[in-house]
């Protein structure tokens, strides 16, 4: 084939034709064409023309995922160049690099809880208890994520974001719908195997000069603060066979690993012989924290008839986390996380409509189990002037379920002609039942003494004691929906008007949820296209209100002569939850206008997406006389975000200089304003009394607490390009990535700071406006299949190739000199590298 240089025109422009710029409906036929062609070919990228599409479904498949810089391998890592997705500002922290969970996400500015996580249709959301308080590592609560399944991105087929215009069939969601597409057997044999590696050693990590970024420094509540040295490995791989001529099976699994060397606790420890207290003596030194991250997956699929097919899909996704603090003995833990979901499904084609009928089962567990399972503390006055604190124990052994069952089926109707308009109507229904246990199986005890080292075997008493009793409590509903939509189409134009509608016996709230949507093929070729919707979306119920009573349930106290172990009449009883008040469903409306055009060999996409969100789940104070301790939650909530973005992309892979060349770009712009922070949602928690929770401070004024800036989530310009060149020559495929965020304003409240109105004496909230600069990284992977090897493949990612110093949030490390709030910068990481080699066959 005949190669052009043309050096003039932009990339996006340039035609796949070799000989002459093509027409748009040149480039069509050349689609059609290549497609039917590269069907079997895996490293064939095509995007088509708009075609009068409704809803924006941006998807990511397996070959881009392989040729692309994935990290850890986690699927949110995949998503982070598209326009709708913001990341976590925590989550990019070049200290804890030795982590490999899941990244948080937020979709137009809404909670990542409230995003819905699919596996081939089927949710794998954690509702127990997803979010992060922000708190640390507590006595009542395990570290989750509201990803019930850590999928390995490497594994899959395919990865769909919907972000607007989202179609009926889906719900439980108020941010978007990110759905995971499994492999399954296409009447081939092949697979892929392949280990990757990085380490500390050979990666960059920028420091903020005020910091002591050392292991020693990781106390109780940050375990994993600082982690200066890791060594982290993944391996795995995928395989598909037929076992007749339409059975087949496909099976992958996967493990990832992180080992973060850390400075372990050296000096006295504290046991309990009976009612006696002890001493032993700990050498310390170094010791590995441990991450392992397991997934296993199978699907067998059955072509019954060339109009059936069935699908029967296992998963099995576990994580551990062993975590201990340099500055308590014996405070080491470790942290399950298990999620298994199995579903089958029916594909069914009639001669008037096509069927899917799906049923599941899904159960995820978090499990924590300590070292010791209680913990002593010993204010040691050997020197009456400097008393020292010396602690030992962990934080107690907790247990998390949550069991689901669910039925869906849809059934779309092939089109149907009446008058001068087509109509594709669709229908469905959906059933499932969620079940969530909180279990403490024995008490977990919190002693504190006084006294002197040499005095330990005459401490028979405690001065102080608190007990967490043993106890099983669970929570329940069933939610029901029903949906319908209808794909109208009369000449140029395509509309869809849909609705959902919802219950479930929790909230008790039946929601309906209508959503339009309409295009225009402006001039009937599908080079033009305006789309416009208006729709409403709800979110999902969260067990964690139900079940948040049951975390100091049993919480007794003990004020004078406590003898360890033994609960009497003299220990009072507390409690921060009275009960559940009637709550009612989070819900987002939307409006959105797009606008599509094919020009030449490339798609130009322009998208404005406005939301505002209502009745968000938020916790208070229930009392303003004194008693503010108890909890409450309510749909006191309140947010609004506005999305702008540009997406151009070629349509046919270019050639260009002996290479075929796939680019996208991206600029999006991003404003979002809530009454509380989003990073916290429910979880956000002001116990002082008499508050306004109307009204905040911020950069100096008294403002709504609506139009208070996004405290996370919240780069206001972002642009993105992306450039993957294949090399057929050399057996070479180049990627690079360049990101670029603008500066930004962010509100940040330290310490928990309050403002007292002079003038009326009203109490609020203080966030302080903080300037971040802008941010810059060029990431780029180099892969090498060479023809000779038979399918064996390496491949170089590098991350941050400059380096940079970017910064990403800052927070309250400990205090200066005078006493005042140390505020430091947190930054992202500086240049990493992963290797990775690997064999397809």
């Amino acid at each position: 084939m005949k190669k052009v240089v043309v050096s003039a025109l932009p990339l996006f422009l340039i035609s796949y034709n070799p000989t002459a710029l093509s027409s748009p409906n040149q480039i069509d036929q050349q689609i059609a064409e290549k497609s039917e062609d590269d069907k079997k070919d895996d490293d064939v990228i095509i995007v088509t023309a708009p075609s009068a599409k409704l809803s924006t479904s941006q998807a990511i498949d397996s070959n881009k995922i392989n040729q692309s810089n994935t990290g850890d391998g986690n699927i949110t890592d995949v998503l982070k160049t598209l326009p709708a997705i913001q990341m976590s500002n925590s989550s990019n922290n070049g200290m804890t690099q030795g982590e490999i969970k899941p990244a948080d996400i937020s979709i137009h500015g809404n909670t990542s809880y409230q995003n819905n996580y699919q596996l081939d249709g089927v949710s794998f959301n954690n509702d127990v208890d997803p979010i992060d308080p922000g708190l640390g590592v507590t006595n009542t609560r395990v570290d989750s994520d509201e990803q019930g399944l850590y999928i390995d991105s490497r594994l899959i087929n395919e990865i769909k974001l919907y972000d607007n215009n989202i179609p009926v069939e889906y719900g439980g969601f108020t941010g978007g719908v990110i759905d995971v597409i499994s492999r399954r057997w296409n009447h081939e044999t092949n697979g892929n195997i392949f280990y990757r590696k990085t380490q500390s050693s050979w990666n960059k990590t920028h420091v903020d000069p005020a910091i002591k970024f050392d292991s020693s420094a990781n106390d109780a509540s940050h375990p994993s603060r600082f982690q200066p040295k890791y060594s982290k490995q993944s391996f795995g791989g995928w395989f598909e066979t037929g076992l007749t001529d339409d059975l087949g099976v496909m099976f992958a699994a996967s493990r990832r690993e992180s080992d973060i060397s850390s400075v372990s606790y050296q000096g006295p420890s504290l046991l309990l012989d009976g009612e006696d207290l002890i001493e032993i003596r700990k050498n310390g030194g170094m010791k590995n924290q441990t991450r392992v991250s397991n997934n296993y997956s199978s699907k067998f699929t059955w072509y019954a008839t060339n109009q059936t097919s069935v699908n029967f899909s296992t998963n099995y996704s576990q994580y551990n986390n062993y975590s201990f603090a340099a500055t308590v003995a014996n405070s080491g833990y470790n942290t399950k996380h298990n999620g298994l979901s199995m579903a089958l499904q029916l594909l069914h084609e009639f001669n008037f409509a096509k069927l899917d009928l799906t049923t599941s089962y899904q159960k995820l567990e978090d499990k924590r189990t300590n070292d010791q399972n209680y913990f002593i503390t010993l204010v040691d006055y050997s020197d009456w002037r400097s008393p020292v604190q010396y602690h030992s124990g962990g934080v107690g052994n907790l247990t998390t379920k949550q069991d689901n069952w669910g039925l869906k089926t849809k059934l779309d109707f092939k089109p149907i002609s009446w008058l001068d308009t087509t109509h594709e109507p669709s229908i469905g229904f959906e059933l499932a039942k969620t079940k969530a246990r909180y279990i403490r199986n024995e008490d977990f005890y919190r002693y504190t003494y006084t006294g002197t080292w040499d005095a330990l075997p005459w401490l028979s008493y405690a001065d102080h004691a608190s007990v967490f009793q043993a106890g099983h409590y669970q929570a329940s509903y069933d939610n029901y929906a029903f949906f319908t939509d209808d794909t109208i189409k009369y000449g140029r134009l395509t509309v869809r008007p849909g609705i959902r509608i919802d219950y479930d016996n929790f909230i008790k709230d039946v929601n309906l949820a209508p959503r339009f949507v309409t295009s225009l093929d402006t001039f009937g070729n599908g080079n033009t296209v305006l789309t416009a919707g208006i729709n409403r979306y709800y979110g999902r119920t969260m067990m964690a209100y139900a079940l948040y009573g049951a975390q100091n349930a049993g919480l007794k106290n003990c004020y004078y002569f406590c003898t360890p172990g033994q609960v009497d009449e003299d220990w009072i009883s507390s409690t921060d939850f009275e009960g559940l008040n009637s709550l009612s469903t989070p819900y987002n409306d939307e409006i959105s206008l797009g606008f599509e055009q094919v020009v030449k060999n490339s798609l130009w996409q322009l998208q404005y997406v406005h939301r505002e969100s209502y009745d968000e789940v938020r916790s208070r104070p229930k009392y303003d006389n004194g008693r503010s301790n108890i909890r409450t939650f309510d749909n006191s909530g309140r947010s609004t975000h506005d999305t702008l973005s540009l997406v151009v992309k070629n349509r046919l892979p270019i050639e260009f200089y002996h290479a075929e060349h796939t680019a996208s770009a991206s600029i999006s712009w991003q404003k979002s304003e809530s009454n509380t922070p989003k990073e916290l949602g429910y979880a956000h928690y002001d116990p002082a009394n008499n508050v306004r929770h109307d009204k905040v401070w911020y950069n100096g004024r008294i403002i709504k607490a609506s139009d208070l800036p996004a405290t996370d989530f919240n780069i206001p310009v972002k642009i993105n390009f992306e450039l993957t060149s294949k090399i057929p020559d050399y057996d070479l495929t180049l990627y690079n990535l360049l990101q670029w965020q603008s500066p930004r304003n962010q509100a940040v409240r330290y310490s928990n700071q309050y403002h007292i109105d002079p003038n009326t004496g009203d109490k609020m909230a203080k966030y302080e406006k903080e300037r971040f600069a802008s941010t810059l990284r060029w990431d780029a992977k180099l892969g090498w299949a060479p023809t000779f090897a038979k399918g064996a493949n390496f491949s170089v990612e590098i991350n941050n190739i400059l380096n940079k110093k970017n910064v990403t949030d800052r927070y309250v490390y400990g205090a200066d000199a005078a006493g005042n709030d140390r505020i430091v910068n947190a930054y992202a990481p500086g240049r990493q590298f992963w290797i990775q080699v690997g064999y397809d066959f």
